[in-house]
């Protein structure tokens, strides 16, 4: 793969400029950086963050970065609710305050990587990948990207007008969305079920000579290696974001 520069961790307070509800159950956030921030990490690791001062929530949270390393004017997170802490981020209002702590992770693309990228994602595991693709494309690198996204319904695509505008963008970049609640999608005419072998053969070129980025749930990821593995992609060419 290649050599990952040391990078200097930071703890920054800062100002919520903008939410927006991504679909009916995910917000992103966006935090604005103060002019000469300069934080540097590469597209797909994440930050831990917290509420600054908050007595009843003390701990932090890991969250992978959406927007670009190009992007300077601020750094964005999305996230449904699911719990305590998630819960007080959809009560948050532009001007709130939040602590972000890093950057971390290895899971990350860098420059470095001059193969195809297969980028996968279950819900919102979409995150860390929607940020590599928009460096790729800000960059205009020579990268092929491939991303396969598998969502419940359509109502829930996180960033859908973002990936049509980095399809138009980016003539090197393709999605494949799947729908995996096909009966409550009758006005979907787009594919149907969940990822499964057939549709990595369909999407894959030189399975061999790409770089695989795989983010969801365990389950999600576990069946993907394996599935993977039996294309001839040995697991070297396989970086994994796992949650729960």
């Amino acid at each position: 793969m290649f050599m990952q520069q040391a990078q200097q961790v930071k703890e920054m307070i800062l100002k919520l400029s903008e939410i927006a509800d991504e679909t009916p159950t995910v917000k992103s956030f966006k935090a604005e950086l103060p002019e000469g921030t300069g934080v540097d990490f590469y597209p797909g690791q994440f930050f831990m963050v917290s509420f600054p001062g908050d007595a009843e929530i003390k701990t932090a949270r890991a969250y992978s970065v959406a927007s670009s390393p190009m992007e300077k004017k601020y750094l964005e997170i999305a996230l449904n609710k699911i719990g305590p802490f998630t819960t007080k981020m959809f009560q948050l209002k532009p001007g709130d305050l939040l602590k972000f702590k890093g950057p971390y992770g290895k899971f990350h693309f860098s420059e470095e990587i001059k193969d195809n990228l297969v980028l996968i994602a279950g819900g919102t595991g979409i995150t860390p990948l929607i940020g590599i693709m928009r460096y790729c494309s800000d960059k205009k690198l020579s990268n092929r990207i491939k991303f396969i996204y598998s969502v419940k319904t359509p109502d829930e695509i996180i960033y859908k007008k973002e990936l049509e505008k980095l399809q138009k963008i980016n003539e090197k970049l393709d999605c494949i969305v799947t729908i995996t609640r096909a009966e409550d999608s009758n006005s979907w005419s787009g594919r149907k079920g969940r990822v499964d072998l057939n549709l990595l053969k369909e999407n894959i070129e030189d399975a061999g000579k790409s770089i695989y980025f795989l983010c969801g749930a365990k389950e999600f990821v576990d069946s993907l290696i394996s599935m993977l593995q039996s294309l001839g992609v040995s697991r070297e060419q396989i970086k994994t974001d796992v949650w729960g």
